[in-house]
């Protein structure tokens, strides 16, 4: 079981929640530290609006999804890992306490990027 801190549009109810929601055996909401928190409207290379989150002082509110390891490369492929966002560990605090989860740092320019001090992204 692997378990994804989701921050944007992977969060229930959002837009690309269906491509996991058959996936999905438990969710947590929970948070991060040490990251902030940027709307991405949507443009040229951009479809539709989303988040990015990127390392620096703040914290960013989201969900922790528990999926079959299988999950992980649907993700990279829809957050274009390694190009648009890149996947790595983080410690996210829950109601069940600490825990280790997956999460996607945007790589791309923040130049545009509308800053979200409160750390939370709706669509």
């Amino acid at each position: 079981m692997e378990r994804v801190f989701v921050y944007g549009t992977l969060k229930r109810g959002e837009r690309n929640y269906p491509l996991v929601e058959g996936l999905v055996v438990k969710v947590l909401p929970g948070h991060v530290e040490g990251f902030r928190l940027f709307h991405l409207a949507e443009g040229r290379d951009r479809p539709y609006p989303y988040p990015g989150m990127v390392p620096g002082e703040g914290r960013v509110y989201g969900e922790v999804l528990f999926l079959p390891e299988e999950a992980l490369s649907l993700l990279d492929g829809l957050e274009e890992e390694g190009e648009e966002y890149r996947r790595v560990r983080v410690w996210v605090e829950t109601e069940e306490g600490p825990l280790s989860a997956w999460t996607y740092l945007y790589l791309g320019d923040l130049e545009g990027a509308i800053p979200l001090p409160q750390g939370e992204w709706r669509g």
